[in-house]
């Protein structure tokens, strides 16, 4: 896995705009920009290479942006890009479809049609547009390519269903790719479920999810459940029978998606429950609140059990662990060396 920034803020203010400029008609998937903020335009970019696909975070002012079919006749990688507005407001017009939208909303469009497209400020504030942007190659979604093609330039909502769970994930990825690890197998992983959200992503809007391979569906299952886990996590009631039952799927079965990660449904609650205690022990601003009040808010009803877990995992009693970080040397409690990671399915 790579990772890179780009900024433009070694460049004069005057030259920012031809300088991206130039950038993205080099691109891969080239274009033409266009923009009333030539005399300055800051240029943020944050960008995780996973091989198959890549993840990339841009921060700019006001633009439009356009691909012609000219662009595409000097190459066209095949690609499927997917836009996640974080901040500002967006347009696109591809297929047919002219359409607005805000923050919150996922767009779909291809790399081997023409599309134009443009992002403005939300409001007076002068604060820049935001958007993660995954590309991945079109051929490798499970579901065939003009169905796929058909939910172009159409606003999907990030707040719900496979879209919530598609957004989540490119933020995880962006916020902290080091957390999947550093090796070829853990962009693997991050592609294959990259991959696999997108095509559930467009599946359930096509009610095509039947058509989707088994191995799409139950990788894409255990990321449902974990989210719907971390959701639930302050709640003692939680459970693996309550989980299942949630799912309409059998306590078997989940057991068996948990497994199948080297995990444990049980033991991946409770470190998600002691990674979150842990935080807020490390939290000034909850530095009156009682130990046993954080972990009732994370969902450990008995103190003593609580105690006793938080210590085996990270060799200090809650209270020691507390008076380290906010009094001490400020380094947080630690299993075998280093910061406790709970793994997830990506």
């Amino acid at each position: 896995m790579i990772r890179a920034s780009l900024s433009s803020e070694a460049v004069p203010p005057e030259e920012r705009f031809d300088w991206w400029h130039g950038l993205k008609s080099a691109s891969p998937i080239a274009t033409t920009l266009r923009s009333d903020c030539t005399e300055d335009f800051p240029v943020a970019v944050d960008h995780v290479d996973l091989g198959a696909a890549t993840l990339t975070t841009m921060s700019y002012p006001s633009s439009e942006v356009r691909r012609t079919a000219r662009h595409i006749r000097k190459g066209d990688p095949g690609s499927l890009q997917v836009s996640l507005t974080l901040q500002g407001l967006s347009g696109f017009e591809q297929a047919g479809r002219n359409v607005q939208f805000g923050a919150g909303n996922i767009l779909l469009y291809d790399s081997s049609s023409p599309f134009e497209g443009w992002m403005r400020r939300g409001d007076d504030s002068g604060a820049a547009t935001e958007s993660i942007v995954a590309t991945l190659p079109l051929r490798l979604l499970p579901l065939p390519a003009d169905r796929i093609v058909s939910l172009v330039a159409v606003p999907l909502s990030a707040s719900t269903g496979f879209g919530s769970l598609l957004a989540h994930f490119m933020r995880q990825v962006m916020d902290d790719s080091g957390q999947f690890g550093d090796t070829s197998a853990a962009s693997d992983r991050l592609s294959h479920t990259l991959v696999d959200l997108v095509g559930h992503l467009a599946a359930q809007h096509l009610d095509r999810e039947r058509e989707l391979p088994t191995e799409s569906r139950r990788r894409t299952l255990l990321l449902r459940v974990q989210s719907h886990i971390r959701r639930q996590l302050g709640d003692p009631a939680l459970t693996p029978d309550s989980i299942a039952a949630a799912h309409h799927i059998s306590t078997r079965y989940l057991h068996r998606l948990f497994q199948e990660q080297g995990l444990t449904v049980s033991s991946w609650i409770r470190q998600l429950r002691l990674e979150r205690c842990r935080r807020a022990l490390a939290n000034p601003e909850l530095a009156t609140v009682p130990v046993g009040a954080i972990a009732a808010r994370w969902g450990f009803s008995q103190p003593a059990v609580f105690t006793r877990a938080f210590r085996a995992a990270y060799g200090l009693t809650p209270s020691e662990a507390r008076a380290r970080t906010l009094l001490g040397d400020g380094s947080a409690p630690t299993v075998n060396g280093s910061a406790l990671r709970v793994k997830d399915a990506g």
